[in-house]
C-alpha cells in the first residue's frame, strides 16, 4: 500500500475524458450525415415521383414566328409632308448659328454658332450641348436650366435659327457624278440631282431614299418620288435636305414596263449629255471609232446632222445601232435607214438614243464587229463592257492585223 502525503497533486485523467468526447461527437457527426443523405435520396426520389411531366410549362414563344419574319430589304416609306414628321423638323448641328431670347430677362439673351464640339455659351448657366436638337427642344432646355437654377418661375424663351450650316451630302447610287457634295442651305433634292450632272439612264426617280442620323445612333430613312410628280404634271414633294443626309438614287429594275425613259432623258434631272459612238470603216480594212457628244434625249436624225460631211453617214447602205438591253442582258441591233430618216422623214426611224450607243456603218464592217463578239473571252454583262469592247476594237486581230498599228484608227472628237 502506498501512502500519499497531504496535500500531494493527483495524476491528471483529462486527456483520456476528451479522446471519449472527440470519439463520440466524431460518431454522432458521421450518423447525421449519413442520415442526411439517405433523407435526401430519398426526398429526390419522392419528388421525382410527384411531378407530373404535363404540368411542367413551356418555353415562351419567340417574337416571330418564320413566317412572320419581316423581310431585311424592305423599302423604306414614301415621303409625305403631312405624316414624315420627323423629317420636316431642322435639328441643329455643328455650323448652325441661333440666336435665344429671355422674355424680361434680357440679361440671359445670347447667341452665336455652335462650336466643334457641339456647345454654345450661355450667360450664368456656361456651355451647353444642344446638338441634335430642334428649337423648340433648345426654348425648353434654356428654360428649363434658367428656372432651375436662378429663376423663380420657368421662364419664357424664343431660340431662332440665326444662320443654317452648309448642307454637306453624300450622293450615291445612279447619278452621273456621285460623291460629297456641298450646297447652300434650302436646297431642294430635284436641284440637287441636277447639280451633280443628272441621273443616269438606269435610274428610278420613284425610289430616290434619303437617309438622315441622328445623334443618337437612329438612322431615319424616307424615300421620295421625282417621277410621278413629272407624269402627273403635280406639285414635287416639300422636302427639305440637311446638312449629313445621304441621297441614294436607285436603280431601275430592267423589267419595269411603265416607266418612260424618254420623257427622263428630256429633263433637267437626268444627265445632260449622253456619249455616241459611231464605227467607220477606213482603207484598206480597218475602222475608226468616232464619238459624238449629244443632248440627252437626241435622235438618231440628231446624230446624222451633227455628223461632218466627210463621215458617210448618209448612204444607201442601212446601219445597225448596237445597244446593250439590261432587260435581255445582252447586245441587241436595229437596222436604220438614213435615206428614209433624211429623204423620206420616216417617223419609225426616230429612234431616241441613250448613252454608250454605238452606230455601225457598212453591212461588211457589222459582219466583223459581230465576228469580234464571237471570239471574246468574257461575255458583255453591261453597258460598261460593251463600251470597253467597242473601244478595243482598233486593236483586234480582225481590224488592220491588231498590234500597235490597229491605235492609228481609233480616231475620235
Amino acid at each position: 500500500m502506498v501512502n500519499r502525503q497531504k496535500g500531494a497533486k493527483q495524476p491528471r485523467k483529462t486527456p483520456f475524458k476528451l479522446s471519449l468526447l472527440a470519439s463520440i461527437f466524431y460518431g454522432c457527426s458521421q450518423g447525421i450525415v449519413g442520415w442526411t443523405i439517405i433523407q435526401g435520396l430519398s426526398v429526390s426520389a419522392s419528388f421525382a415521383q410527384e411531378i407530373d411531366p404535363s404540368e411542367v410549362r413551356e418555353s415562351p414563344p419567340s417574337t416571330f414566328r418564320e413566317e412572320d419574319i419581316p423581310p431585311s430589304t424592305t423599302q423604306p416609306p414614301l415621303f409625305d409632308v403631312r405624316t414624315s414628321e420627323q423629317f420636316n423638323l431642322y435639328r441643329l448641328a455643328i455650323g448652325d448659328a441661333v440666336s435665344v431670347s429671355v422674355l424680361d430677362f434680357p440679361e440671359f439673351n445670347f447667341g452665336g454658332a455652335i462650336d466643334p464640339e457641339g456647345n454654345i455659351r450661355v450667360p450664368f448657366l456656361g456651355e451647353i450641348s444642344i446638338v441634335g436638337l430642334t428649337l423648340d427642344e433648345v426654348e425648353t432646355k434654356v428654360a428649363y436650366e434658367l428656372g432651375q437654377r436662378y429663376l423663380q418661375e420657368v421662364p419664357e424663351v424664343i431660340a431662332v435659327l440665326a444662320s443654317p450650316r452648309p448642307v454637306q451630302l453624300t450622293i450615291l447610287g445612279e447619278i452621273s457624278r456621285p460623291g460629297y457634295y456641298f450646297f447652300a442651305p434650302g436646297i431642294t433634292l430635284n436641284n440637287v440631282i441636277t447639280g451633280v450632272g443628272g441621273s443616269t439612264p438606269q435610274a428610278d426617280l420613284r425610289s430616290i431614299v434619303i437617309r438622315r442620323p441622328l445623334v443618337d445612333g437612329t438612322v431615319l430613312e424616307e424615300r421620295v418620288d421625282l417621277y410621278t410628280p413629272l407624269i402627273e404634271g403635280t406639285r414635287l414633294p416639300e422636302f427639305r435636305l440637311q446638312g449629313g443626309d445621304t441621297v441614294i438614287v436607285s436603280k431601275l429594275d430592267p423589267m419595269q414596263k411603265d416607266y418612260d425613259r424618254v420623257l427622263i432623258s428630256k429633263t433637267n434631272l437626268a444627265q445632260p449629255t449622253i456619249l455616241v459612238r459611231v464605227l467607220v470603216p477606213i482603207n484598206p480594212i480597218g475602222l475608226a471609232v468616232r464619238n459624238l457628244t449629244l443632248p440627252n434625249g437626241s435622235t438618231f436624225v440628231d446624230a446624222v446632222a451633227s455628223l461632218p460631211p466627210n463621215i458617210p453617214l448618209i448612204t444607201r447602205e442601212e446601219v445597225t445601232l448596237l445597244r446593250f438591253d439590261p432587260e435581255q442582258g445582252k447586245v441587241i441591233t436595229q437596222g436604220l435607214n438614213p435615206i428614209k430618216t433624211v429623204e423620206n422623214l420616216d417617223v419609225t426611224q426616230y429612234v431616241t438614243l441613250q448613252n454608250e450607243d454605238v452606230i455601225v456603218v457598212s453591212r461588211t464592217l457589222l459582219g466583223k464587229v459581230l465576228a469580234a463578239f464571237r471570239v471574246i473571252t468574257q461575255p458583255i454583262r453591261d453597258v460598261l463592257g460593251l463600251s470597253n469592247f467597242i473601244i478595243s476594237l482598233p486593236n483586234n486581230r480582225l481590224f488592220n492585223g491588231g498590234g500597235g498599228g490597229g491605235n492609228n484608227n481609233n480616231f475620235r472628237f
